[in-house]
């Protein structure tokens, strides 16, 4: 049975699996799977590719998007730039098994924004250092968009910033996101809400609950916001594409 998996730690919130294992029904691939691989390290990595050998690819969330590269043996362009993965190809053609690092993070969060935002005159805050903080950063650069990192070890951190100089927020922490064994869906990062702008936008990466406290926050202050569910599926329609084509390339090499 091929199959597909997420690997990352929690994964309680996920909706990867519901996701995948629609496509395979849509698509006729009733004998497709999508499995969870929760592993709060990737020391566990090798393990769950040897123990699950119809495994073809798999999705990184947090917190491994950057710790998966030394693992890989070679790197999409956009991955080279950024220094993350959220999709991993499996090469089980040669005596060694070979990993293939992709990001399509980048894809899905350009698509995703553009449905809210009109560039022109953007200053943009991105919050988080991780992994989907660098796609947010690649994609501001594509866009041309002026824009600061912040983070809780950053300077300025997230208290010390005056949000009132910039009209584009982008959460790319978990900070919100719904939690089996917790409550941190009701979770804030520690800003100054009160100087934000009347019609700033406010993206949000968590997809899980729809709408965070910080959503409902920034809404109450006049921003308009969007969560991450739209980003999740066109990354996974990315990530989809780029495994049919690796699949067709392997058997034209295999004829």
């Amino acid at each position: 049975m091929p199959l597909l998996g997420l690997i990352g730690f929690p994964l309680g919130h996920s909706f990867s699996p519901s996701y995948f294992k629609k496509k395979f029904e849509q698509l006729g691939l009733s004998d497709w799977d999508y499995q969870l691989f929760p592993i709060p390290s990737l020391i566990h990595l090798p393990e769950v590719i040897e123990q699950h050998p119809d495994l073809l690819a798999f999705n990184i969330t947090i917190p491994h998007k950057t710790a998966i590269l030394p693992f890989c043996h070679s790197y999409s362009e956009a991955v080279e730039v950024i220094g993350a993965a959220n999709l991993v190809l499996i090469d089980r053609q040669h005596s060694d098994i070979r990993l293939h690092a992709h990001n399509t993070d980048v894809i899905g969060f350009r698509k995703s924004l553009e449905q809210v935002l009109d560039t022109r005159d953007k200053q943009a805050v991105v919050f988080g250092t991780g992994g989907a903080a660098k796609a947010a950063v690649f994609v501001l650069n594509e866009l041309h968009i002026p824009h600061i990192v912040a983070g809780r070890q950053t300077t300025p951190n997230y208290s010390e910033f005056d949000l009132s100089q910039y009209n584009l927020f982008i959460n790319c922490t978990p900070v919100g996101m719904y939690s089996a064994a917790g409550n941190s869906e009701t979770d804030t990062l520690p800003l100054n809400y009160d100087s934000i702008r009347q019609g700033s936008v406010y993206f949000d990466m968590v997809y899980n609950p729809e709408k965070t406290s910080m959503m409902t926050l920034m809404e109450s202050k006049g921003a308009i916001v969007k969560n991450g569910l739209d980003m999740l599926h066109f990354q996974a329609d990315a990530a989809w594409e780029i495994i049919q084509k690796s699949l067709l390339d392997n058997m034209d090499n295999t004829v």
